[in-house]
């Protein structure tokens, strides 16, 4: 009988197999949302008045406020204590019952917030807030709770996890008591890489109030959730995960949103500017230092490197509205040695513009003599409207693949090339999709070569995007950097189809008006 099971089961084994196989390839895969992560502490110092004690709840909201731009300071974390006093007050002022009526709950906490005065960003998008799963004690009945958490995360939303313990207490009546306690965190990322999740993730990553071991970001495992709570007691099938030795459960998640879905080619927009970068000192490179930035302000953000996926950035952004951030990567624990490359890939969530610059980019060494610059590179794409978009239902955007080197002639290695760049630009539901005019300028001395673009319908992450290859423009001339920008006309006139609707003669005659034709 165990033989038959065996042979009938084959493919279900090798697909098991395959998974495994996957998660061990992922295993060193990471997905931040943010890294640094915001991670607001309870405060003010103990003893906390008794009505505001247990306080994760505001810590939560405040780590996912911050996060989407909201709160003053230079830092995620500094407008995170920033938004998490504002919480405090508004706990502990007596004329709020309503407010006391409903604490406990990020969500509760996000949407006091957004419409309080202390709100001073109000065209921010990011309003739009929901509570996925229960706010009973049993556990949420979704199998797919990891994913789901993940995926939220990578289509630009905030979460905040709820969760109790398992119990096997009962009341006075002898009936059995379903879970015990509560607590809230922040949610930021797990162990997945950047693409879509299709599967569950083995871990999460989250900052939590009241925890900070070794690090403000704190990493755990989850159990499967058809054998739940080894550590302890449990009430049937749940997202456990080994936060204590008693595992508590997921009761459901606070979700903060942005108005517009930045998925769907209209308002809110993605934008991914990716830099990478020669190390060409005989000396170990032990700092690396940029601004990236871009014309409006940033609603949220993650830039990396390639180098340590568990190394964090010290950040700084700059006021009154994070339009440009300062990264400073301290490498001193894996130097960089000569002729290393290193790819900078930073993700932006835009309201309205879709360009990043990099300025400032440069390696440090130990000697303080040597110190290596790149060049600034800022570009930006003009994309012309189409009239009568707005009466259209079915109408789509899409994205503008582009790449190019970066080449200083006084170098021989690598035929003067010293670094690499590749970028997405979304252009919007009532712009062409087949005419755009790039902007790129920078710093003299250096030259740009073998300038590529394309066009894609799907939003292209970091690996997608290096890995692209479909040219529709390919240039062999060789562009000088300075104040005086490069300009190219994209025409791609019956190489892509334009929403139902659309004359094209409407195009074209726009087209040649800014040419000066007649």
């Amino acid at each position: 009988m165990k033989t038959k099971i065996r042979s009938i089961s084959s493919t279900i084994v090798f697909r098991l197999l395959l998974i495994s196989m996957l998660l061990v390839l992922c295993s060193s895969c990471i997905y931040m949302k943010m890294n640094p992560p915001a991670d607001a502490d309870k405060g003010p110092p103990a003893p906390l008045p008794p009505d505001v004690d247990n306080t994760c709840w505001m810590a939560t909201a405040a780590n996912m406020l911050a996060g989407a731009g909201y709160g003053n300071g230079n830092t995620v974390q500094q407008r995170a204590v920033d938004i998490y006093n504002d919480l405090i007050t508004w706990q502990t002022n007596a004329t709020n019952p309503t407010g006391k009526a409903n604490r406990g709950w990020p969500d509760a906490a996000l949407q006091w917030w957004v419409n309080s005065a202390n709100n001073t960003w109000t065209n921010n998008p990011y309003t739009q807030i929901r509570y996925d799963g229960n706010k009973t004690m049993p556990p949420w009945n979704n199998s797919n709770i990891p994913q789901h958490i993940g995926n939220e995360l990578r289509r630009c939303q905030f979460v905040g996890i709820c969760f109790s313990w398992s119990t096997d207490a009962v009341n006075a009546w002898g009936n059995p008591i379903i879970g015990e306690g509560g607590h809230a965190t922040t949610a930021w990322g797990d162990n997945l890489g950047k693409s879509n999740l299709t599967f569950n993730p083995t871990q999460i990553r989250i900052t939590d109030s009241d925890r900070d071991t070794g690090g403000d970001l704190q990493i755990y495992d989850y159990d499967s959730f058809s054998n739940p709570n080894p550590g302890g007691p449990n009430e049937g099938n749940g997202c456990y995960f080994d936060y204590s030795n008693n595992h508590p459960y997921i009761r459901g998640m606070a979700v903060l949103c942005p108005t517009d879905d930045p998925s769907d080619n209209k308002l809110t927009q993605l934008v991914v500017g990716s830099y990478k970068i020669h190390q060409k000192s005989q000396t170990n490179a032990t700092d690396l230092h940029y601004k990236v930035g871009t014309d409006v302000t940033i609603l949220s953000y993650n830039t990396s490197i390639d180098w340590d996926e568990e190394l964090t950035p010290t950040i700084t952004e700059s006021q009154p509205q994070r339009t440009e951030l300062t990264v400073d990567w301290d490498l001193s624990d894996k130097p960089v040695s000569f002729c290393k490359w290193i790819t900078i890939t930073t993700e932006f969530v835009l309201p309205n513009w879709n360009a990043i610059y990099y300025k400032d980019v440069y390696f440090t060494f130990p000697i303080a003599e040597i110190k290596i610059h790149l060049p600034e590179l800022r570009w930006e794409i003009k994309t012309p409207l189409l009239t009568g978009v707005d009466s259209l239902q079915d109408v789509t955007g899409g994205y503008v693949i582009g790449s190019f080197d970066i080449i200083n002639p006084e170098e021989s290695n690598n035929n003067g090339v010293i670094g690499t760049y590749r970028f997405i630009h979304q252009y919007s539901y009532n712009q062409a999709p087949e005419f755009h005019q790039f902007f790129l300028d920078g710093k003299r001395g250096f030259t740009i070569d073998n300038m590529k673009f394309g066009h894609s319908y799907g939003y292209l992450r970091y690996k997608e995007l290096w890995e692209f290859e479909k040219w529709m423009t390919e240039l062999d001339e060789e562009f000088p950097l300075s104040e005086q920008k490069i300009e190219i006309e994209l025409d791609w006139e019956g190489k892509l189809p334009y929403p139902k609707g659309i004359d094209i003669r409407d195009v074209l005659k726009y087209i040649k008006e800014k040419k000066g034709e007649k």
